[in-house]
C-alpha cells in the first residue's frame, strides 16, 4: 500500500486543509541547495536528498507534512564551478521566516528545520543565537548529521574522512531516490584528506578539490545510500522529538 501524500507541492489545499484538520500539524521545512556536486551528480542533488529525508520523516513522525524545499542556498563556495547559485545567509534566513509566518497561518503549529546543504549550517546556527520560538526546532549541527554519513561508510568499510560532498554517502542516496540522475561512469574521487569546514567555506571547494568532490563516489551503492537515509532519518527524528517535550 503506497504511503499517504504528505509534500505540499503535490497536494491540493483542500487535501492539505484535511489533513491539518486530522492533526497534521507539525511542517517539516528543508534547506536545500543548488549547486555542483562533482561530474557524476545533478546541481540539485541536495535538494532531491532533502525532500527524500522529509517524506521519510513524515512518515516516521506520523503528524508531518513537508514544506516545499528551500532553494537555492548558501552556496558562496560553490560558484567556481558553473550553475551554482547562491543566496546570502540573510535572504535563507528571511525565506525561512517567511515559511514560518505562512504555514501558521494555516493552522500548523510545530515546525521542524534541517539542511541538506553544508554550508546552510551557519544560518541555522545564527536563527537559534537569535532566540526561536518554541514552536520551531533546528537540527543546526553539521558534525552530527555528517557523522551519521561517515558512520554509515565505516560500517561498510570505507575510510571517508572528509567532509560529505558528492561521496559515497550522497552518491548512494541519490542511487536510492533519482537513481536515473547519477552517472556511476563518471564517478571519480575528489579531495579525500581532512577538510577544515570554516577555511572551506571561506576559500571555496575550487581551493582544495578540481573536480568539485569531497570523499570518494566510486563504489557507491543504493545499499549504502538505504543506510544513509535511514541513519539520517533516525537522527532527524530524534531531534524533532524535541517539539513535543516538556
Amino acid at each position: 500500500m503506497d504511503e499517504p501524500e504528505v509534500r505540499l507541492e503535490c497536494m491540493t489545499w483542500q487535501e492539505i486543509g484535511a489533513a491539518i484538520a486530522a492533526g497534521k500539524k507539525t511542517a517539516i521545512i528543508v534547506a536545500g541547495s543548488s549547486e555542483q556536486h562533482g561530474p557524476h551528480l545533478p546541481e540539485g542533488t541536495d535538494a532531491m536528498i532533502g525532500e527524500g529525508l522529509a517524506v521519510r520523516l513524515a512518515a516516521k513522525l506520523g503528524d508531518a507534512l513537508v514544506a516545499p524545499v528551500i532553494r537555492p542556498g548558501c552556496s558562496d563556495h560553490h560558484l567556481a564551478f558553473p550553475g551554482t547559485v547562491s543566496i546570502s545567509e540573510d535572504v535563507l534566513i528571511a525565506t525561512i521566516d517567511a515559511y514560518l509566518e505562512s504555514l501558521r497561518r494555516h493552522g500548523f503549529d510545530r515546525f521542524f528545520l534541517f539542511s541538506s546543504h553544508g554550508g546552510n549550517f551557519p544560518a541555522l546556527q545564527r536563527m537559534e543565537a537569535r532566540g526561536l520560538p518554541q514552536d520551531v526546532v533546528v537540527a543546526s549541527n553539521l558534525s552530527d548529521f555528517a557523522g551519521v554519513m561517515l558512520g554509515v561508510l565505516h560500517r561498510f568499510g570505507r575510510d571517508d574522512k572528509t567532509i560529505p560532498h558528492a561521496d559515497a554517502s550522497e552518491t548512494g542516496e541519490m542511487l536510492v531516490f533519482q537513481p536515473d540522475l547519477v552517472h556511476m561512469d563518471r564517478a571519480e574521487p575528489g579531495y579525500v584528506g581532512v577538510v577544515d569546514a570554516d577555511k572551506l567555506l571561506k576559500e571555496g571547494l575550487k581551493s582544495v578539490t578540481a573536480n568539485g568532490v569531497l570523499g570518494n563516489p566510486v563504489g557507491a551503492t543504493s545499499e549504502i545510500g538505504e543506510e544513509v537515509i535511514n541513519g539520517l532519518v533516525d537522527y532527524l527524528a530524534e531531534q524533532a522529538s524535541l517539539l513535543h517535550s516538556d
